[in-house]
């Protein structure tokens, strides 16, 4: 895996994330689809982020990868982190649910098994309670993929002080 990789899966789940209308809703009310690149980078981070000061009682996602391990040359384990979460005055669904279950509910259908993270599927591993300031509550979902550790270049000599085959 070269760390592209990193840039690739957070590209790919910004993508998965703002194209969903079910997801854009449970984030922003109201708004159009056409208008869901707005919310990049506002209220969807591909880093982690926390609201300084309480801004109007939005809901927030927000996302990171890590390798978790490298198993030999050949593979590593990327793990996909994602923070979902919203002010306690946003929380409430009028039909009835919990703000922040229904969107991990939702990530969950549009990400877990999917084929564009790593090799094989992605692969949800755990749903945690996340609570990162005062007023704020939501959830932490982890998922694991499959990588490759490196991309053989065969255009690369051989260092002069190693042997030949």
């Amino acid at each position: 895996m070269q760390l592209k990789d990193f840039f690739d899966y957070k590209n790919q789940l910004m993508e998965d994330l703002l194209t969903h209308e079910s997801i854009v809703s449970l984030i922003k009310q109201d708004i159009d689809m056409k208008d869901a690149e707005s919310l990049a980078y506002s209220q969807v981070f591909p880093y982690e982020y926390v609201p300084e000061t309480v801004q109007g009682g939005g809901t927030y996602i927000c996302f990171d990868v890590d390798i978790q391990n490298v198993s030999g040359k050949t593979f590593l384990t990327p793990a996909l982190y994602i923070w979902v979460f919203a002010h306690r005055s946003n929380l409430r669904l009028p039909e009835g649910g919990v703000r922040t279950d229904k969107l991990c509910s939702e990530i969950c259908e549009v990400i877990n098994g999917s084929r564009y993270y790593g090799l094989g599927e992605l692969n949800l591993y755990s749903v945690k309670r996340f609570a990162p300031m005062t007023d704020y509550q939501g959830k932490v979902m982890t998922f694991y993929a499959k990588e490759f550790n490196r991309q053989f270049n065969g255009a690369k000599s051989t260092p002069s002080n190693r042997k030949n085959p």
